[in-house]
């Protein structure tokens, strides 16, 4: 303790600052690096070739989402995006129309950050808008300009019209409090629910763009009705386990978590 007659210190306050490190929307640079080489390692295992475009839809695929739900909507889809990018050089087996696939896991990332417990209310309305108008254009090309049938098209997309639903119904932010949840089995079908959400949305993007260049005919609508459920299920399996096995871990860890997290 100072004394009254002891000499009081002087001179101008200082004020010490913490520098945050390097961040790409809320979550640290060497948080996006090292999860892009996650996606770019699964871009080397393919599992379906049901839509693309003469090679198959990588594994990478299962967890666009999730990068959105451990960085954020931005950040996340930055790493998703690089991590495509790579996996085009690395394994071109699986990388279909290249600017396509790097696109489409971008948004995959950003419609997974906006299904959250809370908040993100102007991104969700934004996303469903988007979505929507996708949907639309790809039916309006196949039913009025090619003459498919429109119950051919309803069934061959019933899975990316659950994926819809799912995302503008108070759905979302069930879903987004599951996978907030600290119980794993609630986590795991959160992230198998949140997947189905975010990749069908992706895939609308993508098979739209897709169905411009290709044009597909009918007989290849009939062929998506039992196959495109079929995927979806193997991606939202894919993101609920890795998903669950990466979000536990975190849990665990002393490590910063990003800003804009959903986890």
């Amino acid at each position: 303790m100072i004394g009254n007659n002891e000499e009081q210190p002087s001179g101008q306050e200082r004020t010490v600052v913490f520098l945050e490190s390097a961040t790409i929307g809320g979550a640290p640079v060497a948080y996006v690096i090292m999860l892009s080489s996650v996606v770019a390692v699964l871009s080397f295992i393919p599992f379906s070739i049901a839509l693309s475009t003469g090679s198959s839809f990588p594994m990478s695929q299962g967890v666009y989402g999730l990068m959105g739900w451990v960085l954020g909507p931005w950040a996340g889809a930055w790493a998703s995006g690089i991590g495509t990018l790579v996996g085009i050089f690395l394994a071109p087996h699986t990388a279909g129309i290249p600017w396509i696939s790097v696109i489409g896991a971008a948004s995959g990332a950003v419609f997974a950050g906006a299904i959250v417990r809370r908040g993100r209310g102007a991104l969700g309305a934004c996303l469903s808008v988007v979505a929507l108008t996708e949907i639309f254009l790809y039916w309006h090309h196949a039913i009025v300009r090619n003459g498919v049938s429109p119950r051919i098209v309803f069934y061959a997309d019933l899975s990316r019209l659950l994926a819809f639903a799912l995302f503008v119904l108070p759905t979302r932010r069930w879903i987004g409090g599951m996978i907030a949840s600290p119980h794993l089995p609630t986590l795991a079908a959160g992230l198998f629910l949140g997947t189905w959400a975010a990749s069908g949305l992706m895939m609308a993007g993508e098979s739209l763009l897709g169905y411009y260049l290709l044009n597909w005919p009918q007989q290849v609508f009939v062929m998506f009705i039992p196959i495109i459920p079929i995927e979806q299920c193997f991606r939202s399996a894919i993101g609920a386990v890795i998903g669950t096995g990466v979000i536990a871990g975190l849990r665990t860890m002393s490590i910063v978590k990003p800003a804009e997290a959903a986890y």
